[in-house]
């Protein structure tokens, strides 16, 4: 899908005029709905109601088609039934409408039928230059120019501001676009979004003077790289974009023979994706209202991962640390001159530390809280401090008036501080009005475990795009339809990736033989495409110390073999060079369109799937990225020297992580899954043996 023009994205989200096909005042008709919308919100551009026998609607005069306009509307909604829509749209395109509104449902969502037409309308929208918001949609509202392409009604409460929400789903955008939390600048419903994406809108709202910060409720995403294009320019000129996904349950994940697919779902590859472009992803609703609600507010961005906590219970700030534990945030220790500084505010009984209780003293003398921030705020550590203090909504004035000093310390230090500041309650339904209305510059946060989280995902939004895209393979095939352990380690040790010594045989004396060669001790397996996992086939002999015992375990293996599996097409058995020593890592590639391949690097051996032990990324990866995932797992404390063994050559394994990247680009056009368990990781310095590999083909 090719991006839609400049000039068709600003009709389509500030038209200077609006005609609204199959227009009527027939009450639960979603034309019916626009026309209203549109009077309501008191659009200033000329609408144009289309209808081939009225006269008037609404008390405008009507046109009978688009065709009989002197001059094209900027843009069309099509509010007629879908079986007429495209009609309709390519009337839109060939008159020189630049932009449409398909509100109808029956398109690729339906049926093979519906899925045809859609295809003709991307058809159109291609040919004509169009953009098109929908099928399948509410529409879109530009709340400053009462621009309401809405087939929905649309509360007289919503607040003009700087925050825009685009959303796949109609209710999400309604939901979100009605919290009464922040002001908008648009609300986009985009349905199947068939022609017109996310990153088109994206590309909008980097240039709209009106918007600095942008939600997605996104379904799936078909064109990572134009996104991650997107996000470059919203990077660049410093908007935000949060994101609420559907579908993120395991059972969406993409399930293969290899062990990499139960440790790596589609959501750990859209997780990915986000963290690399630059996307705060949210994980409710309530998180998409915080996270909204500090990215609109907060003065500055953090430039330093440190928070701070501060708050007037020793209890309620360690409830708090306890959550900031849970969603990753970093409280570090105080300097000791910081520390200095804050125990000589408080009283004798008060510690001053991280998380900080100031006690009871604060509410008699606000200042002391406000010399605490600052004291905080010159910490070289810290780079966001959490106020927390609840203020319920259900207090009389009375009351309530007792944490007005606090707020006003809060709002006093917000601006001067060094460090950006924020006001949370513990409790969803916030603060007392009075509280809250004394901190009118200053982030006010509601519910500790959602304020947390959006607390953190600005802390760790990268504002770089570091996904390059997905890598070009430089056209290698792999040599044939199926591989067995024994071929695709050849082919890895073709590549450069190290493997242990192997030799096929098919006899028992030329087992012993090949033994002999390698010399004691050797594994057996069994060779054979149609066997993936071989220990549970008993097709594996570990430790075999002796002529004999090569015989005897390749007859056992061949046996097991044939009742495991009667039609297998059984190769013989592949007399391998046996590894001792290290530590057990499982390395595994696996393909998630539409983002091309993942890597997982975590625990390995036969108890991969009740660890689950792992971390994830989108490939292509460098050096630094395969350390940085090692370190994201328990293998790393293995690595090390766990309990007095030795340690193991992290540095191997990483460069293992980036020649199975490399070798993804090669051969990516042919693999659907990569899995390397278990990889010796040797004593350091010893390097790394693959000892167990399958390549999965696509």
């Amino acid at each position: 899908m090719a991006g839609r023009t400049p000039e068709a994205m600003r009709a389509l989200m500030t038209p200077r005029s609006v005609a609204v096909v199959g227009a009527t005042e027939r009450a639960d008709a979603s034309s019916s709905y626009v026309m209203k919308n549109l009077m309501r919100f008191g659009y200033q551009g000329k609408i144009i109601p289309v209808h081939p026998k009225a006269g008037t609607i609404f008390g405008l005069p009507a046109s009978p088609s688009l065709s009989a306009l002197d001059v094209p509307p900027d843009v069309a909604v099509i509010g007629i039934a879908a079986d007429k829509a495209i009609a309709a749209l390519e009337e839109a395109g060939s008159t020189g409408v630049k932009a449409a509104v398909v509100l109808a449902s029956g398109f690729a969502e339906l049926d093979e039928t519906g899925r045809e037409r859609q295809r003709q309308l991307v058809e159109i929208a291609e040919r004509y230059g169009m953009a098109i918001c929908g099928p399948n949609c509410l529409g879109l509202f530009n709340i400053g120019s009462g621009a309401a392409l809405y087939s929905s009604s649309l509360s007289a409460n919503l607040e003009k501001g700087r925050f825009a929400i685009l959303s796949h789903s109609g209710a999400s955008a309604i939901a979100l676009g009605n919290t009464g939390r922040f002001g908008l600048s648009h609300i986009v419903s985009s349905g199947n979004s068939a022609a017109t994406d996310i990153p088109d809108y994206l590309d909008f709202l980097a240039t709209d003077d009106d918007t600095s910060a942008v939600g997605i409720v996104v379904e799936a995403i078909r064109e990572p790289q134009r996104l991650a294009a997107a996000m470059e320019r919203m990077h660049a000129v410093g908007k935000p974009v949060i994101a609420l996904r559907a579908g993120r349950s395991q059972r969406g994940a993409q399930a293969t023979a290899a062990h990499t697919g139960s440790l790596a779902g589609s959501n750990d590859a859209y997780r990915a994706f986000f963290r690399r472009v630059g996307i705060i992803e949210v994980p409710d609703m309530d998180g998409f209202m915080e996270t909204a609600t500090l990215c609109l507010n907060l003065k500055e961005r953090p430039t330093k991962p440190g928070v701070a906590i501060i708050g007037v219970s020793g209890g309620g700030v360690a409830h708090v640390s306890d959550i900031a534990d849970e969603v990753g945030l970093s409280l570090p220790e105080l300097r000791p001159e910081t520390a200095a500084r804050v125990r000589a505010l408080l009283p004798p009984f008060a510690t001053p530390q991280n998380p900080l209780d100031t006690t009871g003293v604060v509410f008699a003398n606000g200042d002391i809280y406000r010399d605490a921030l600052h004291a905080l705020a010159d910490d070289p550590s810290i780079g966001l401090i959490v106020a927390t203090q609840d203020a319920p909504t259900g207090l009389d004035d009375f009351c309530a008036s007792e944490y007005l000093g606090i707020a006003e310390a809060v709002s006093d230090y917000a601006e001067t501080g060094k460090a950006p500041v924020v006001f949370m309650s513990n409790l969803s339904s916030g603060h007392h009005p009075e509280v809250e209305a004394k901190l009118s510059n200053v982030a006010v946060l509601r519910g500790t475990k959602s304020a947390l989280t959006a607390v953190h995902g600005v802390i760790a939004q990268d504002r770089l795009v570091s996904w390059p895209g997905i890598a070009t393979t430089a056209g290698k095939s792999l040599p044939v339809s199926s591989l067995t352990e024994r071929e695709a380690k050849q082919l890895l040790s073709v590549e450069g990736l190290p493997v242990p010594l192997e030799h096929l045989v098919t006899t028992a004396n030329a087992a012993a033989e090949a033994a002999q060669k390698l010399g004691f001790p050797v594994v057996l397996k069994i060779e054979s495409p149609d066997i993936l996992h071989k220990t549970e086939a008993g097709g594996v002999k570990l430790g075999i110390a002796s002529e004999t015992e090569a015989r005897a375990a390749f007859d056992a293996i061949m046996s097991n073999a044939r009742a495991y599996a009667p039609t297998a097409d059984l190769r013989g058995v592949s007399v391998q060079e046996m590894i001792t020593g290290g530590v057990e890592a499982l390395v595994g590639l696996i393909r998630h369109e539409p983002f091309g391949f993942g890597l997982v690097v975590g625990i390995g051996g036969v108890l991969v799937e009740l660890v689950k032990d792992s971390a994830f990324d989108l490939l292509p990866i460098d050096l630094a990225r395969a350390d940085a995932m090692i370190g994201e797992t328990k293998l790393a404390s293995l690595l090390e020297g766990y309990r007095g063994a030795s340690k193991a050559d992290r540095r191997a394994l990483a460069e293992l992580l980036v020649k199975i990247s490399d070798f993804a680009a090669r051969y990516g056009d042919d693999i659907e899954a990569i899995d390397l368990n278990p990889v010796a990781v040797l004593p350091e310095g010893k390097g790394v043996r693959i000892l167990d590999a399958l390549i999965i083909p696509r």
